[in-house]
């Protein structure tokens, strides 16, 4: 079963957790939140307003939480995994 999947919302990009898993394989060096999130819209071919944004700084803040980005005057960055 595909727990990422599983949401009370219809849209995939209301999903907190799918959008994070995006965001971070689209973070592959610094960039800044901007960007990152046009090319977001970009690769799911949809258009950015106020709903998806508030949804992709969630996954941001999801990300942060778990120690997995950094971000230091807007600009994203991947925490390298000694693992």
């Amino acid at each position: 079963m595909n727990f990422f999947l599983l949401s009370k919302h219809k849209a995939i990009e209301e999903n907190v957790l799918v959008s994070s898993k995006i965001l971070y394989e689209l973070i592959d060096d610094e960039k800044h939140i901007d960007e990152l999130f046009m090319e977001y819209a970009k690769q799911q071919n949809i258009i950015l307003n106020l709903n998806i944004e508030r949804v992709l700084y969630l996954s941001l803040t999801f990300l942060f939480a778990f120690h997995l980005i950094t971000v230091n005057n807007n600009m994203v960055k991947r925490i390298k995994n000694d693992n």
